[in-house]
């Protein structure tokens, strides 16, 4: 059995994608190779403070995917305490010469990571209809 990247849920080894997150678990033998390397960055600077796991996880995919090193606080013996209320954060620091890259990346994912309005979590009072 192996372990999601991103949700931490056990797997089949033959499984491709995570069932519970849709994470793509066939990449996480090379990447768990490449980051036991020591990542070492020039003048790091704070990218962002990701406050879900993860939303952090995808960030941190694209950023490979951009070829952007980075390094994180993601030991799990930092636990912060956010703006409404959520208590894992995850702070990405990247080399100053990639942070303006990195920056256009974060606010690209930003706005395309989905808003849902208040509606979409009330329930309906209305007893669902047949056809």
């Amino acid at each position: 059995m192996k372990l999601c990247h991103v949700c931490g849920k056990e797997c089949d080894d033959a499984a491709e994608l995570c069932p519970v997150c849709g994470a793509d678990l066939t990449e996480v033998q090379e990447n768990a190779k490449a980051e036991a390397e020591e990542i070492i960055l020039e003048n790091p600077v704070l990218l962002a403070t990701i406050e879900d796991v993860v939303s952090a996880e995808i960030f941190k995919d694209i950023l490979k995917e951009n070829g952007i090193l980075f390094s994180c606080d993601d030991d799990g013996s930092v636990m912060k305490v956010t703006f409404g209320g959520s208590f894992i954060a995850e702070d990405l620091y990247v080399s100053e010469s990639d942070f303006e890259r990195a920056a256009e990346l974060y606010e690209e994912f930003q706005n395309t990571e989905p808003v849902f309005e208040d509606e979409f979590f009330e329930e309906s009072d209305e007893p669902d209809q047949e056809d």
